[in-house]
């Protein structure tokens, strides 16, 4: 993949600015902001962004997009999982005033306490840092499979409340994230239809866990918003019939842009 919106950087200072969960895969900075890039190609210009991680786990992605990337109105941070999310909210208060100086005490504290040079390199990292973006952000436990949870987190969301302009989603993988079973589809695991269900798709990809959990993400989103998709592989499947705007591969990750109106008639 060429990069056209994140100029080449060494970020491993930012990296270890940020509280990360151990075992928890995260977007690598550069694909970050490259993403969010191509994204707001497809969407109108000059107008504030209302950016969606529906599988947040330790905020990492939404608080990149918040320190490096601008014009960012609101970022929302959900996951299904409890764990990490006081990670999240860690992350996401880099954002707020003094939240960068805040976090540079405690790691010069850590350098000073365990003779280490890296805390001192990120500490001067993060005073070194200033948001591109000063978003309003929340973060909420919630499955996104799950619409009343996902319509109570992303209440207000959006330019008058019409929801997320973006999704920006790496999709679970890795030793401690794993798809849950839906909570629409009691008694079946994720991708498995509940006797009610109606009839299944032919199409095999239509039985991905990701493509049903692309197809709730866009049962929240206007029909124009983009959604990005990433995930280890060749490729990230979609729903049958729906058209990406664009894929895009980079070493062992897929990435795929696709238009929230698109799943949902895919």
């Amino acid at each position: 993949m060429q990069y056209r919106h994140a100029p080449a950087a060494n970020h491993a200072a930012l990296d270890a600015v940020l509280a990360s969960a151990p075992g928890r895969p995260t977007l690598p900075v550069r694909l970050t902001v490259e993403l969010a890039g191509r994204a707001r190609v497809h969407l109108p210009a000059d107008v504030p962004l209302t950016v969606w991680d529906p599988c947040c786990g330790a905020g990492g992605t939404l608080a990149v997009l918040g320190l490096l990337v601008p014009g960012l109105a609101r970022l929302v941070g959900t996951d299904a999982d409890p764990e990490p999310l006081d990670l999240a909210r860690r992350n996401l208060a880099l954002l707020d005033p003094g939240g960068l100086t805040a976090r540079a005490a405690d790691l010069e504290a850590l350098a000073a306490r365990h003779d280490k040079p890296s805390y001192a390199d990120a500490a001067t990292a993060a005073r070194a840092l200033a948001p591109a973006s000063t978003p309003a952000w929340s973060v909420t436990l919630a499955d996104a499979r799950d619409t009343a949870a996902v319509r109570n987190a992303l209440a207000g969301a959006g330019p008058y409340g019409t929801g997320p302009d973006l999704v920006l989603a790496d999709l679970p993988h890795g030793h401690r994230t794993t798809w849950a079973a839906s909570p629409t589809r009691p008694g079946g695991a994720a991708g498995t239809p509940a006797p009610d269900a109606g009839p299944v798709r032919a199409a095999a990809d239509d039985q991905d866990p990701g493509v049903e959990f692309l197809r709730a993400v866009a049962t929240a989103l206007r029909p124009d918003a983009v959604v990005v998709a990433v995930g280890r592989g060749r490729t990230v499947p979609l729903p049958g019939g729906a058209r990406p705007l664009e894929r895009v591969r980079v070493g062992h990750r897929a990435a795929v842009l696709v238009r929230a109106g698109a799943l949902h008639e895919g």
